[in-house]
């Protein structure tokens, strides 16, 4: 019997393998047929750990998209890449979860919005923090007017464990835009969501070392 989620995975690095695989193979629904990496040796390493006997490997993610049997795609590429792909998953008939940020500028931010309602696909950015349990309570609490009309927010992210080293951090061409959209999207994201508004007035923002 055919799975439910037939899902292929375009990016087999650190956070594809330690976060995403990782659960997605414990539900039953799901069936991972689909590895994509620029090297080949990752998807080929991600297919033997989770994959199903069907899967297959790509080193181009348009050969991916032409699966058919594929609906649902995961991106976990570098930053720069997230809009191009998701554009692309969306026109080839794929529902797609990005990784964060969404994209390295509002211009492509827009670009897979408007090509999720254009096709009718769903899209949705990994912003795991909503479901922390006092991500959730506090939500409910300003859902419910509880905290009484919020009219301004101020968003924090520091890490104190410095900078990963794994990945893309270190590239600045291939990260796409430092702190702010890194960790700083988190702080960004959950502010925004407690409040319900996704269109404030004005927006204030720096970074610091």
């Amino acid at each position: 019997m055919s799975k439910e989620l037939r899902i292929g995975f375009i990016g087999c690095g650190g956070i594809a393998i330690s976060k995403h695989l990782s659960a997605l193979s414990k539900i039953k629904e799901v069936e991972l047929v689909g590895f994509c990496d620029l090297i080949l040796d990752q998807a080929e390493e991600a297919k033997e750990k989770v994959g199903s006997p069907v899967a297959k490997t790509y080193t181009d993610y348009r050969k991916l998209l032409e699966d058919q049997s594929i609906n649902v795609v995961h991106i976990c590429t570098p930053n720069r890449s997230h809009s191009e792909i998701a554009v692309a998953a969306l026109e080839a008939g794929k529902h797609v979860m990005c990784e964060k940020p969404m994209a390295i500028n509002s211009m492509e931010a827009r670009k897979m919005l408007e090509a999720s309602k254009r096709t009718g696909k769903k899209l949705t950015i990994g912003y795991q923090n909503r479901f922390r349990p006092d991500s959730q309570y506090l939500h409910e609490l300003c859902l419910r007017g509880e905290l009484g009309e919020i009219y301004f927010a101020k968003a924090h992210a520091i890490r104190r464990r410095a900078v990963p080293t794994w990945g893309v951090f270190l590239n600045e061409s291939e990260q796409g835009g430092g702190p702010l959209i890194d960790i700083g999207t988190h702080a960004l994201d959950l502010t925004l969501w407690m409040m319900n508004n996704y269109q404030p007035k004005y927006v204030v923002g720096s970074t610091f070392h």
